[in-house]
């Protein structure tokens, strides 16, 4: 099972090359592979969300089969308050979730400490995990560690609709937590900065749908850009973020963030983000990770994809083809080969959506 198609340049090349505005062979692209890697592998889930080696494996052996542009493993959503005491649920064959937040009083606050990278919960099984995937293909490809943004995880400590509710009747709370959730993700993001690999953002209770944009701004926004701020510091350069369903009321604040490439949900219209904030960022997205990556085919998948690069190969701060969240666990590998052999075909550049059968 590989693609028929070849690459001038290797992942690791055409990412160096791409942040630096050099020219490249094709349009990047980034399907955001996470425990579907163990697929590959034939281990469940609850195996690869347990052990550093496992993740490694499964990981380079996505990275070996589809060889896109750029490998994660991190902490994602729900990391960081496992770290800081929160429960979660490992069911043998599904995504991990919150099965008891650690904080349902707030007179229990005053025991809650940030987390330790080197130490707590599974923080040091993700640094592990990626210092085996450097060390075996890290010449190669670009690693990242996706990193659950502050709202996110103080959301999972709090229970998600407590949280909430405290944004109007504990917001002096809420923000306490926020900042002791922030100083334990700087942690891990220093950690991981130490083996000289970027982190990238996710924050999707954060969303629109769920708080409005005055919200964002007082209780997301600032401790996001603390984030990205660490990041640029130790990288020389934003991280991606991500935020989940119609993230168009908050794309200025998006940017404010200090994130060099904004990644995009499906729902989106790419063409409308490149005229909003195209010139600003990055833009990376979008193809539909379940109707589209898992339940299409080949013909789909081209014909999306296709669609993604018209509207967004010419966004002046670049573009990168991707899915437009993660990719669904039981997604066949042929289709992410379909995918990747769709940016080799239609983003190979010179890129001519004219030429377009």
């Amino acid at each position: 099972m590989n693609t028929r198609f070849k690459d001038a340049m290797t992942p690791k090349e055409r990412m160096v090359a791409f942040s630096s505005g050099q020219e490249i062979d094709r349009i990047p692209c980034m399907p955001q592979i996470s425990d579907h890697a163990c697929r590959l592998i034939g281990v469940p889930v609850s195996s690869y969300n347990r052990s550093a080696e496992i993740m490694a494996a499964a990981q380079i052996k996505s990275f070996n089969t589809y060889r896109h542009d750029s490998v994660e493993v991190g902490p994602g959503l729900l990391g960081i308050a496992e770290a800081m005491g929160t429960k979660l649920a490992y069911p043998n064959d599904g995504i991990p979730f919150v099965a008891e937040p650690v904080l349902k009083d707030w007179q229990d606050f005053s025991g809650l400490t940030p987390a330790n990278p080197y130490r707590d919960g599974r923080l040091p099984l993700f640094l592990e995990a990626l210092q085996i995937i450097n060390d075996a293909i890290g010449d190669e490809v670009v690693l990242g560690s996706s990193v659950g943004g502050p709202f996110t995880a103080a959301a999972s400590i709090r229970g998600t609709e407590n949280f909430l509710k405290d944004l109007y009747k504990n917001r002096e709370k809420a923000h306490l937590l926020l900042e002791l959730v922030t100083e334990s993700a700087l942690l891990y993001i220093d950690a991981v900065c130490d083996l000289g690999i970027m982190p990238g953002l996710s924050e999707p209770t954060a969303s629109p749908a769920l708080i409005s944009t005055q919200q964002f701004r007082e209780f997301a926004l600032p401790y996001l850009k603390i984030y990205a701020d660490r990041i640029r510091q130790r990288c020389g350069s934003g991280p991606t973020l991500h935020i989940c369903g119609n993230s168009r009321p908050i794309w200025l604040e998006m940017v404010e963030v200090g994130a060099d490439t904004l990644s995009l949900d499906n729902v989106i219209d790419m063409e409308e983000a490149k005229k909003e904030v195209g010139h600003q960022v990055c833009l990376s997205g979008n193809v539909k990770p379940i109707d589209t990556l898992m339940r299409g085919n080949r013909q789909d998948i081209y014909a999306e994809s296709q669609e993604c690069l018209r509207k967004a190969h010419d966004n002046p701060k670049g573009f990168i083809l991707s899915s437009g969240c993660s990719i669904a666990l039981d997604t066949p590998p042929e289709n992410i080969l379909a995918f990747m052999d769709a940016a080799r075909i239609y983003g190979k550049y010179p890129i001519e959506p004219e030429k377009w059968k």
